[in-house]
């Protein structure tokens, strides 16, 4: 078995080092709560209600705007990896900031028309190319080895915060402003980015740089088992998590849930996307990848039991806190399974191609599942299916063999 340089400490260098590279987890953590992850895929399902009152395209037509967000991250996300690998993650973030704040801002201009609102979705993330998590997990993960998993996890939490306080402001300012004000408020946010990243989130230093030379290029880790496990599992987990995100406020309706108390349930989720980031995170230096997502896995069968059966208020807390342990363990398992099968050279190219495989799923199942719902009036065989993906899911980590860089110690 390969193992990586014996280490001291949490970081790959000096104290000053470890200081540098724990300020820029939580620089990533800030950078995450306000990039596009949160403003455009949690927040989506908020604009449906309002767009279908205002323009009446129809829930089915509005939620294949979510799938175009998710095709073009899918489109993207191997492009921002190779140039992650090659300029920095630093420098995306810099250039992105202020482009995906303008996208966001001109959101407020949106026409009745369908064509330029598909549009839209596919140039929003575009603009944000490099605020998307694996330019913040790259730059992360180049700081640590020994306690890794702990510093993705930091980072990787950003989005559960942010998933609990935007689509809570998202909605407010929804009922008070409208939802073009909204837009412009969300890219006063996207902006916040900009001076995180320029004052704290550092490139790793020389000496940590040749720990990243180590490990597989993409070419030699598409010849190993474990690559394509990995892209398998991960298309699933992308299925599951899009499901449930973008159609969670509207299958609380469909159920009786009062509008008030389905808007909220989000931060359920988000809640428990924080505690799964950061309890994954530590889990994984200690724990295998195959345990921490059985177990997180069942509850995604559990939480897609529950919502088919209509849930009430309880049940439906219960259902959005077990997704959001499952879909917050999910970026925190991939940006350290990378380095552990594959090592750290190409790590930005193979986390793009899996983030693009999840993407792709996440696009098929946002329209999906919504044509599911029309076509039987209710979510609930969406949600059996979502359970049997969720034991395929389990199948796939468990079959994963032993890591091929574990830290030596």
């Amino acid at each position: 078995m390969t193992t990586e340089q014996p280490l001291r400490g949490a970081a790959l260098g000096s104290e000053k080092d470890t200081r540098r590279g724990w300020s820029t987890a939580v620089a990533a953590l800030i950078g995450l709560t306000c990039g596009p992850s949160v403003l455009t895929v949690t927040t989506f399902g908020a604009f449906i209600t309002p767009l279908d009152r205002e323009f009446g395209w129809g829930v089915p037509a509005i939620t294949l705007g979510a799938s175009i967000l998710s095709v073009t991250i899918m489109v993207i996300s191997p492009v921002q990896g190779l140039l992650i690998d090659r300029f920095g993650g630093r420098r995306l973030v810099l250039c992105s900031a202020p482009v995906f704040a303008v996208s966001l801002m001109a959101m407020y201009f949106l026409p009745d028309n369908l064509t330029t609102f598909y549009l839209a979705w596919a140039i929003i993330p575009l603009c944000g190319l490099g605020l998307w998590p694996v330019s913040y997990l790259r730059v992360t993960a180049g700081w640590f080895e020994r306690r890794l998993g702990l510093a993705l996890g930091i980072a990787n939490s950003g989005i559960g915060v942010g998933t609990v306080l935007i689509p809570i402001l998202t909605t407010a300012l929804i009922a008070t402003l409208g939802w073009r004000a909204t837009f412009l408020a969300l890219g006063v946010v996207a902006l916040a980015a900009f001076p995180v990243a320029f004052f704290f989130l550092a490139e790793p230093s020389p000496r940590a740089t040749g720990v990243q030379a180590t490990g597989d290029s993409l070419k030699a880790a598409a010849r190993k088992r474990p690559f394509w496990v990995i892209l398998a599992a991960f298309f699933l987990l992308g299925t599951i998590g899009s499901a449930v995100l973008v159609h969670q406020i509207r299958l609380l309706l469909d159920a009786g849930i009062a509008p008030g108390v389905a808007n909220l349930m989000p931060a359920a989720l988000g809640v428990a996307l924080i505690v799964a980031r950061l309890v994954t995170g530590w889990l994984l230096d200690r724990v295998r990848v195959s345990v921490i997502m059985v177990v997180d896995l069942a509850g995604g069968v559990v939480s897609s039991l529950l919502f088919a059966s209509g849930p009430n208020v309880a049940t439906a807390i219960i259902a959005a806190a077990l997704a959001g342990l499952l879909i917050g363990a999910e970026f925190d398992v991939l940006s350290y399974l990378v380095p552990r099968y594959f090592g750290r050279r190409a790590f930005g190219k193979i986390y793009g191609i899996a983030f693009a495989v999840f993407q792709l799923a996440a696009a098929a199942a946002a329209y999906v599942v919504s044509v599911s719902r029309a076509s039987f009036g209710s979510y609930t065989p969406a949600m059996l299916v979502l359970a049997v993906l969720c034991l395929a899911c389990a199948g796939l980590f468990l079959s994963l063999g032993p890591y091929r860089y574990d830290v030596a110690t």
